[in-house]
């Protein structure tokens, strides 16, 4: 077994192709519903009022995250993440916590991730296997597994 520790840095500068990409919808607040409308993405209405909000997303205040295990499981011909997470009963914050795992887990490794949670009875287990949704009601991504 081989252990890695890699960081890697990288600084990108902004162009104006990107800026354009992104800034015509400050500009033109309906635009995504009627591109949503040209390409058939389940309805958006036309919005009656849009709020530019910060773009930064870090953390003002130092949060302490984590998981109960985290592994690099390379395999001969891939790699992932592994998250292991003990629940003991339901707890309302954990899903939206799991996602933060998984997101940070792939960006800061590169890899994709994986959560494994392991519960001490159905009715945990149950819960803990309702998927995390993400975005409008009209736009859901969720998944998840169960054995």
């Amino acid at each position: 077994m081989t252990v890695r520790h890699e960081r890697t840095d990288v600084i990108t500068m902004v162009s104006s192709p990107h800026e354009a990409m992104h800034r015509i919808f400050r500009e033109e607040p309906g635009l995504f519903a009627r591109v949503a409308r040209k390409l058939d993405i389940p309805a958006f209405g036309t919005p009656i009022s849009v709020t530019e909000l910060p773009t930064d997303l870090s953390e003002t205040q130092p949060v302490e995250r984590r998981v109960d295990t985290l592994l690099r499981i390379d395999e001969a011909d891939s790699s992932y993440i592994l998250a292991v997470e003990a629940q003991g009963k339901p707890n309302a914050s954990k899903h939206g916590t799991w996602a933060y795992y998984m997101t940070f887990a792939q960006e800061k490794y590169k890899l994709p991730p994986l959560l494994l949670v392991i519960c001490k009875n159905q009715r945990t287990a149950d819960w803990a296997a309702r998927p995390v949704k993400f975005g409008p009601p009209q736009w859901q991504v969720s998944h998840c597994s169960r054995w």
